[in-house]
């Protein structure tokens, strides 16, 4: 269940944790993007300058994302060994707030935690060392990521951020019960999400639109969910966002009318949605089958299968599991979409 959490958070947060940093921040950033494409031998070379000079933070920065996300992203003791070294001795560098920090060795994750303590203990009214030790406990220890979320958002009540952060911990929680949805986690991530809305400018906005129509359906709110969800639809900005919106909104409007009884409507906002032309977490991650599926067991199967062609156009790395499901379905099977049953 956590890896499934981990991609679900990722493709959240993506688009959101990094929005608005400040420039001289933005520059680690911009490294860590760089890191991902080093080579072996040039990450070498980089660690070499970090002994003679432990303060470069560039080269840092750009191994974290060596590390995290490039050649040797498997690496997990090179990648922890440079989280702790900036929780240590750089805790407001924008590194931190990158999704999602998750170190694995219990006594390394333990040396972790201890630091970050320690660095709110103090200097208990940083607002950055809150953001960015809530951003590492995501996982790990939500309650008190949310208690950190909760002293920031009482030292920046009018930031969205820690609204919206808040959110994503009670999404997260809704969606990880172990038992199906959690209607109750729902609706405190949609009141979150709202008032995170309140507090964001334009540019914040649309990202909350999607979120705010997925946690209202789950959270019961149907007239509320169509409202976002037509919301999510209307004047969308043509930036990195438009994707998810164009798959997002079609699906909570599919998902409503299905719960109507409404068939015909549903499966024509399947296609809709399939017709997205992709985004960073939809290249990546692939389609949301969730909506797919409830109409599969309603004998939809042909709709589905022209999703499935649909998403051909956008979901490369995934081209032999949509062919495979789509056989499968030709069958007369159901095929396991668990790994894409996000929503």
């Amino acid at each position: 269940m956590v890896s499934r959490v981990v991609v679900a958070m990722t493709g959240a947060l993506v688009g959101s944790a990094l929005a608005g940093t400040p420039s001289c921040s933005r520059d680690l950033v911009d490294e860590t993007l760089a890191g991902t494409k080093l080579t072996s031998q040039q990450a070498a070379a980089l660690e070499q300058q970090l002994d003679a000079n432990p303060q470069d933070l560039n080269s840092r920065a750009r191994l974290f994302g060596y590390y995290s996300f490039g050649q040797d992203r498997g690496d997990r003791a090179g990648k922890t060994k440079h989280i702790l070294w900036f929780i240590r001795n750089a805790p407001e560098a924008e590194v931190l707030g990158w999704p999602i920090l998750r170190i694995d060795d219990p006594e390394r994750y333990a040396e972790a935690r201890e630091a970050w303590l320690q660095q709110i203990g103090n200097d208990p009214r940083n607002v950055v060392f809150l953001r960015h030790a809530a951003n590492f406990f995501t996982l790990t220890d939500p309650e008190l990521s949310a208690e950190l979320l909760e002293r920031g958002e009482g030292l920046a009540p009018t930031n969205s951020h820690w609204a919206e952060r808040l959110g994503q911990l009670h999404w997260l929680a809704a969606r990880d019960s172990g038992a199906g949805w959690n209607s109750d986690e729902a609706r405190r991530a949609l009141a979150d999400y709202e008032r995170a809305y309140g507090l964001a400018d334009a540019s914040g906005r649309g990202y909350l639109l999607t979120a705010l129509a997925e946690a209202a359906f789950v959270a019961g709110e149907l007239e509320k969910a169509r409202t976002y969800a037509e919301a999510v639809l209307e004047s969308i900005p043509n930036n990195w966002n438009y994707g998810n919106r164009v798959h997002l909104g079609n699906l909570v409007l599919g998902r409503i009318a299905l719960a109507h009884g409404d068939l015909k409507e549903a499966g024509a906002r399947l296609l809709a949605a399939g017709r997205t032309p992709g985004s960073p977490q939809l290249n990546t991650l692939g389609p949301d089958m969730a909506l797919a599926e409830r109409l599969l067991d309603r004998g939809a199967a042909q709709t589905v299968t022209a999703y499935l062609e649909l998403c051909l156009d956008f979901w490369e790395s995934g081209q032999d599991e949509l062919k495979e499901w789509t056989v499968l379905i030709e069958a007369g099977r159901t095929p396991d979409f668990s790994f894409n049953l996000r929503f």
